[in-house]
């Protein structure tokens, strides 16, 4: 019986150590669909101040080899010389598809308006950017 006792630190540590992913996603799932989309606002708005180093925090590790913040500013300059300074976010709309959400963000620049997709995995972090027809 006390070896067994002595045994229990470790067995416990080892279940809590089995079970903090499982909870770390459990508390991402509660947060919801709705929490996707003031985060791929609020990404947006990152980007247009010009903030690529805050922007890629919340990227996957994919995602952050794919665009660090410098390749992600080219590509947001490249944008801005194309359609204009950006004005503003607007209409939103969210696609659930294999697994990952997508949110469509209405950005209006001076030219023109365009969609942004931010697209959300499983953990909620991001997986995906693109650009597509506004919402």
């Amino acid at each position: 019986m006390a070896s067994e006792m002595r045994r229990l630190p470790a067995a416990i540590g080892i279940a809590l150590a089995l079970l903090a992913p499982l909870a770390a996603r459990a508390a991402n799932a509660g947060k919801g669909k709705e929490s996707l989309v003031p985060a791929a606002v609020a990404f947006v708005h990152t980007l247009a101040k010009g903030d690529y180093k805050a922007a890629e925090t919340d990227f996957t590790r994919q995602m952050k080899r794919a665009a660090p913040p410098d390749a992600l500013g080219r590509v947001w300059k490249r944008l801005l010389n194309q359609v204009g300074p950006f004005q503003d976010t607007g209409r939103t709309r969210t696609v659930a598809q294999g697994g990952y959400e997508t949110v469509v963000v209405k950005a209006d620049f001076k030219s023109r308006a365009l969609g942004i997709a931010v697209t959300f995995d499983a953990d909620h972090r991001i997986a995906g950017m693109h650009f597509v027809p506004p919402p």
